[in-house]
């Protein structure tokens, strides 16, 4: 059975994939057994620069080909020969980009809400026009002060959060970092004519930030993608965890 590479979104951490994390490595068996000679799964929830446990560094300054380096160390560092590559939202594009340049060839990428840019277009693009507003502002006055501008926790909760319900938005905003400005605004060019290995795309079907017909079109730039759906918010993984560790370990 495949291990697995989990790669959070904007602003957030290995922190978000927390519940999903614990269904995915939960026992098969109650009570476990005492001694079990090999873990079937290892399920390694990554920070990326600036996020997280290492959100001491300056966020906004990060880019992607950064946080697919940290993929690739990761990679070679757990030496990982069967394993899946998961990204949530921007960590879909960091995933594509990682894909060529790690030691060894995944056994597939799952891309739930991935942002996936038109060639040389960037991963903010895929936002609705508040939120790209939002971006532009936190980097004016970014630019102004010299340090990360946290997003407004009732944006937050507009657009990242919309659909959870009361606890669940607390759990979320309380981690909640800045924004990667940099990555989200920097043109990409994904070669995805010769990804080294078959590619799911999971459409959220409530979310409220990146639109289900956008996903959809998104995944349509990636030749062959198999497309399956959830009935979930943009925060999937705090709203529906079980789920969601379901369809991974499926895919």
């Amino acid at each position: 059975m495949s291990d697995f590479l989990l790669v959070h979104g904007a602003g957030q951490g290995a922190w978000s994939w927390g519940k999903v994390w614990g269904h995915m490595t939960a026992p098969v068996q109650h009570p476990p057994p005492l001694y079990r000679p090999r873990q079937a799964v290892r399920v390694h929830a990554v920070d990326l620069p600036g996020h997280g446990a290492d959100a001491a560094q300056d966020v906004a300054s990060v880019d992607i080909s950064e946080g697919a380096r940290v993929i690739a160390n990761i990679v070679e560092r757990e030496s990982f020969t069967d394993f899946t590559i998961v990204g949530h939202e921007l960590g879909g594009t960091v995933a594509l980009q990682a894909a060529s340049q790690l030691p060894a060839v995944p056994r597939r990428i799952v891309l739930v809400c991935g942002i996936v840019p038109a060639d040389g277009g960037t991963p903010a693009s895929a936002y609705p026009m508040p939120a790209r507003t939002l971006i532009r502002l936190c980097q004016t006055f970014g630019a102004l002060s010299g340090r990360d501008i946290p997003v407004p926790i009732g944006a937050v909760n507009r657009y990242w959060c919309r659909g959870l319900d009361q606890m669940q938005q607390a759990q979320t905003i309380g981690h909640f970092g800045p924004l990667p400005l940099r990555m989200l605004t920097q043109p990409v060019s994904l070669n995805l004519n010769e990804l080294p290995c078959p590619v799911t795309y999971v459409v959220l079907s409530n979310d409220r930030l990146i639109t289900p017909a956008r996903q959809r079109a998104m995944a349509a730039r990636i030749p062959g993608v198999t497309v399956v759906e959830l009935d979930a918010v943009h925060q999937v993984a705090v709203q529906h965890p079980r789920a969601l560790a379901e369809t991974l370990l499926a895919a």
